[in-house]
């Protein structure tokens, strides 16, 4: 999220990050919130982490912040437990992975798969 990517957010939008911290540009959300471009933020994980303090995202009544665990659920922990000794299971067993990163390399790689 760049300066052009919050610039095509609503004035009323929020901007939720609990991916990585480096998907938003972290200066450019500064820029935005203090042009009033979107509302707020609520910030799973930041880039810089550890955010340094001071820092002008800091402070904001507009700007929440999660100790990177927001994807935690019970449902998601089952799922997290479960998918990658499922997704080695399958290409041991010489079926294709569900998640794949690359698709590209399929029929091209060590696995044969």
């Amino acid at each position: 999220m760049n300066d052009a990517a919050l610039a095509k957010m609503k004035p009323t939008a929020f901007l939720i990050n609990c991916a990585r911290g480096p998907v938003v540009d972290t200066e450019a959300l500064v820029r935005a919130l203090d042009a009033k471009r979107i509302a707020g933020a609520a910030l799973d994980t930041v880039d810089p982490e550890p955010l340094p303090d001071p820092h002008p995202l800091r402070g904001r009544e507009n700007v929440i912040f999660a100790p990177h665990a927001a994807w935690y659920s019970e449902q998601a922990m089952v799922g997290l437990q479960s998918g990658a000794p499922n997704e080695v299971r399958r290409v041991l067993s010489g079926e294709w992975p569900v998640n794949v990163v690359n698709p590209a390399v399929r029929g091209r790689n060590r696995a044969g798969l």
